[in-house]
């Protein structure tokens, strides 16, 4: 099977509509001679054609009129030209000089219609030399200086011919293809250099060409592709040897600028070199080389099934590639809805690809130096240095090393990471991580790559973490105590991270407890978590003097339950707080009180109680409790109980003893933005003013 789309290389197309053109009119010298009485003049002749088949064009609907013969004007219509994949219809060539005889036929003013599309043609077609000069020249002429030349010469078995363009307009070149689908329109282009071609009987032996294209611009019309002020240089060879095509081919992208959704390329000296065979319907690629200015150079070679246009075998290798400009021209775009879209990355990679019977064989990444940055402060990585195997058939160690890291402003040490990678798994047996004063220990990692996507699990541990050090890196109101804790199963698959069991953890001298956890998106713009948080036996002291909100000492329950975050901004909970039972001590400092009536109004306590909050300290009460159902951004509040028998009101705090208080709020409706600008006011003056 002969490949399709490399009809020219078999078949010289202009070759054989000379040679038609000549034996039509030998035929039409002959029927002249022999049919028309001596020296009379042939008034008319036309000549129908309904199908010409060959194996490089088809002609249907195709006529030849010559009329006035003294002097002669010609006409040739051609209802339908397939050559290859490509159709033309309605074809018009007329010209009103031409000269005939024996030896050569002229035309020195012609018109040449395709479509809606006009040209002055002339031409000149020896049949004693056997020879074709042609030329176009598209009107209405815009450029006098455009011309687009055809010379074609064969003798016995052998012929050449050259297509001169001089200040060629892309824009006629691209209208006189015939259009596809969703085409790209080219709106301006100049094009200068020559197609040289060679060839044995009906066959190209050689081709080579030197073309310039400058002020290149194009766009379809969806705006996902464009192209601005590109200036490109093409150098080709190809010559037959037998059965073998041997090519070589250079692009060089010197300037301009394109648009190919989602990438941005600018034009900067880019160049494109590669050489190898076509031979059994198959085009060999046994050497090219990809130089990306301010990135680096990638070897590659390929194999490709011309008839199905399938990749079926490819091998790249690049070294010491930048990474920055890497990032930002392919990767970020690939990765826009994710954090990484707004991640500067510097350091170097480098990257072995092979690919053969339409799969991906091995693949092999390696960092060296790398930092990456995240614009919006949530992370950041220095000292980033890997070496990431994978191949299809066999287990690979690996291992990924980093100087230090941070996430939300909190420390990483120095790590290193042991991989193993197996067919479609990567995991990591065992890893510590250390985090300021303890560690995060992270085992049985695996992550395996199914039709649906990356799925991953892993679970782990983590040791005592300083929580003065951990909200201090925070920059955060410092708490006390420790923070640690036993991570279950965690996995990932189709996007979302989901937790099995509970996440278990010390902090303010009680148990925090997690569970449910689902979050969404993880690593996109907008993530979305949801899950049931509990908190236990409380202490009070460590938690209030870590918000300087005032002294409260006892034990505390919190529960917030049907948690959901979007882009970690709550958007719904169901919490409560209450005290918890036991036998404590239970006291409430005033300045805690005056946050708390900051909180909830000037008449969240009575006039006389009012008067008390200047003469004591302290407080004793009974019970703490407080509740608050987030939906959207109103907090529907609630408290121990109601104040009265027709609900209006909630006891937030229930006194007890002497001397002992009691806070009512009376506000069930409040705006969570509100509410959180108050509670910080509250905090960061210290003197809080009852509203």
């Amino acid at each position: 099977m002969k490949p399709r789309c490399f009809w020219f290389l078999r078949i010289c197309f202009p070759v054989c509509i000379c040679r038609l053109a000549t034996r039509l009119w030998l035929f039409f010298l002959i029927y002249a001679g022999c049919c028309s009485p001596a020296n009379a003049a042939v008034p008319y002749f036309n000549f129908v054609l309904e199908n010409i088949r060959h194996p490089a064009f088809n002609i249907r609907s195709a006529s030849i009129k010559l009329t006035n013969i003294s002097s002669p004007v010609l006409e040739i219509n051609v209802g339908e030209l397939l050559a290859g994949n490509w159709r033309w219809h309605d074809l018009r060539l007329r010209c009103n000089q031409i000269r005939i005889n024996h030896e050569l036929i002229s035309c020195e003013m012609g018109t040449l219609q395709l479509g809606k599309l006009f040209s002055s043609i002339t031409f000149q077609l020896s049949l004693q030399h056997k020879q074709l000069v042609l030329e176009v020249h598209p009107f209405p002429t815009k450029n006098p200086r455009e011309k687009w030349q055809l010379m074609i010469d064969w003798q016995a078995e052998k012929w050449r011919g050259v297509l001169k363009i001089v200040n060629g307009e892309g824009k006629f070149l691209a209208d006189l293809l015939p259009q596809k689908e969703d085409p790209l329109q080219i709106h301006q282009a100049k094009l200068n250099g020559s197609i040289y071609l060679n060839g044995d009987k009906a066959s190209i032996s050689a081709l080579s060409t030197q073309l310039s294209i400058n002020k290149l611009s194009f766009s379809d019309a969806s705006g996902l592709h464009a192209g601005e002020r590109i200036n490109l240089l093409f150098d080709l060879n190809i010559r037959r040897k037998q059965d073998v095509w041997q090519w070589w081919g250079e692009i060089t992208w010197p300037e301009g600028e394109v648009f190919w959704q989602p990438f941005y390329f600018p034009g900067e000296g880019h160049r494109l070199t590669a050489k190898g065979i076509i031979k059994d319907d198959h085009i060999n690629l046994s050497q090219g080389e990809l130089s990306l200015t301010g990135i680096g150079k990638a070897n590659f070679s390929a194999v490709v099934s011309i008839p199905d246009q399938a990749l079926q075998q490819a091998r790249l290798s690049a070294e010491s590639l930048e990474l920055s400009t890497l990032f930002g021209s392919i990767i970020r775009p690939l990765v826009a809805e994710t954090a990484l879209a707004e991640t500067e990355a510097v350091g170097q990679v480098n990257v072995a690809w092979h690919y053969q019977d339409n799969t991906n064989q091995s693949l092999i990444i390696g960092l060296q130096d790398v930092s990456l940055t995240d614009t919006r402060g949530r992370f950041a990585v220095e000292g980033l240095n890997a070496h990431i195997p994978w191949n299809r058939n066999e287990a690979l160690d690996g291992l990924i090393r980093f100087s230090n890291a941070r996430i939300l402003r909190i420390p990483l040490g120095a790590t290193h990471i042991p991989i193993e990678t197996s067919g479609v798994q990567l995991g990591i047996p065992r890893a510590e991580v250390p985090i300021l004063d303890g560690r995060l220990l992270i085992e049985n990692f695996m992550a395996s790559l199914q039709t649906s996507g990356w799925q991953w699990q892993l679970n782990g541990r983590l040791f005592p973490i300083s929580m003065e050090k951990l909200t201090e890196s925070l920059q955060i109101q410092p708490m006390f105590g420790t923070l640690s804790g036993i991570m279950p199963k965690m996995s990932y698959a189709n996007s979302t991270i989901t937790m099995e069991g509970e996440l278990v953890s010390g902090v303010f001298d009680g148990v925090a407890v997690a569970r449910n956890l689902v979050l969404t998106k993880p690593f996109s713009l907008t993530p979305h978590l949801t899950a049931d948080v509990a908190m236990y036996h409380i202490d009070l002291d460590l938690l209030t003097r870590a918000y300087s909100f005032g002294n409260i000492q006892g034990r505390a329950d919190i529960e917030v339950n049907d948690l959901e975050l979007l882009n970690w901004e709550p958007v719904r909970f169901d919490a409560k707080l209450a005290s918890s039972a036991g036998d404590y001590k239970r006291r409430i400092s005033q300045a805690a009180i005056k946050n708390i009536i900051a909180l909830g109004g000037e008449s969240a306590v009575t006039a006389i109680q009012k008067s008390f909050l200047g003469m004591f300290e302290q407080f004793r009460y009974a019970e703490i409790g407080w509740g608050c159902r987030l939906r959207g951004h109103i907090c529907y509040m609630s408290g121990i109980e109601s104040a009265s028998r027709d609900d209006k009101g909630y006891v937030l705090v229930k006194g007890s003893g002497i001397p002992a208080i009691t806070i009512t709020g009376y506000n069930p409706e409040v705006d969570w933005l509100e509410l959180l600008k108050r509670l910080e006011r509250a905090i960061e003056s210290g003197n809080p003013v009852i509203h």
